[in-house]
């Protein structure tokens, strides 16, 4: 996707349009008197090499158009991502409406009007928007988007089926790889969420929502030397200057999705524990760091950012945790 400067604030994308068509007059001009000069004295008619070039002339200024017409709807299309990575879901809703009354119905646009029910509770219509895009490219993100709304709404088997099946299309989609391994200790399943959230942790080291998913696995098996290490890590910054990964929020947000996780566990009757994940192992000479769900308070200090979300939180229906 080729990113562009968002339209200036109060300009309207019809405005934007207007623009380049005016962008465009002096070309059209330009070819209109070349056409004008190419007259001979033979008469009214064109002769056939005034009639190819005038054709030529009019074939490149619809050229023109229509590029910039792409141009324009990929910036609008920009704006409504940054809408949706803010969190301004009922805005990106009534600009995707916008967006298609201008240019018309294109797959990112449909799939971006999905999220945008989804995220604002509008359950049955993002269903129906993510069924009709169950074929061609737009697949894998409407199994994910389907599996996230299941999992807004505590269908967990449900949300899993969907997001496996979002895994097989895309392998190496950290986000969903994620997401799933969320929904699998939703349900109260840790063996089979070993897996994908390691897969995740190591597609995606710089990716602050997988890492503390991440986080929530080791707490939940009982590995909290691990669960110390890495919330350590997250909590220095990666480079002179920049900011750390996570923040308090974060560590609050963990402690909430701990006690639904253990929750799950418990109902499944299963363990809190599990056995280390392959080339793993219990270090030494490490404090442990005490269980959020204890003492968010007490978990590493000093953290002054808040964790970015693949989806920000907020939304209407959400379930307990980040990832949804």
């Amino acid at each position: 996707m080729r990113h562009h400067k968002g339209p200036p604030a109060g300009r309207t994308p019809a405005l934007t349009a207007l623009t380049a068509r005016t962008a465009l007059a002096p070309l059209a001009m330009a070819l209109a008197l070349a056409g004008c000069a190419g007259k001979g004295p033979q008469g009214y008619g064109a002769t056939s090499s005034q009639q190819e070039t005038a054709a030529q002339a009019q074939q490149q200024l619809q050229n023109a158009q229509q590029a910039t017409q792409v141009d324009n709807a990929q910036t609008y299309l920009d704006l409504i991502t940054q809408m949706q990575q803010a969190g301004q879901w009922y805005a990106s809703l009534a600009h995707t409406e916008a967006f298609e009354q201008q240019y018309g119905t294109q797959p990112e646009s449909r799939l971006m009007r999905a999220d945008a029910l989804r995220n604002t509770g509008q359950a049955e219509q993002a269903r129906q928007a993510y069924q009709a895009l169950l074929q061609g490219a737009t697949t894998a993100r409407a199994r994910r988007g389907l599996g996230l709304l299941h999992a807004s709404q505590g269908e967990y088997g449900q949300a899993v089926e969907q997001l496996e099946k979002a895994r097989q299309l895309n392998p190496i989609d950290a986000n969903v790889l994620s997401d799933l391994a969320y929904a699998h200790m939703l349900d109260g399943q840790l063996a089979a969420a070993q897996m994908p959230i390691m897969q995740a942790s190591q597609l995606a080291p710089a990716n602050a929502r997988v890492q503390l998913n991440m986080v929530l696995f080791w707490l939940a098996s009982g590995n909290e030397t691990q669960a110390s290490q890495l919330l350590r890590q997250l909590a220095q910054p990666q480079a002179k200057g920049a900011l750390p990964m996570i923040d308090q929020t974060s560590l609050q947000t963990l402690q909430s999705q701990l006690a639904s996780v253990n929750e799950a566990v418990r109902l499944r009757g299963g363990q809190l524990s599990a056995a280390p994940a392959p080339g793993t192992r219990q270090a030494r000479g490490v404090e442990p760091v005490p269980r959020p769900a204890t003492d968010a308070s007490a978990l590493p200090a000093g953290i002054t950012r808040r964790i970015l979300l693949s989806e920000p939180s907020g939304a209407a229906g959400a379930a307990p945790a980040s990832p949804l």
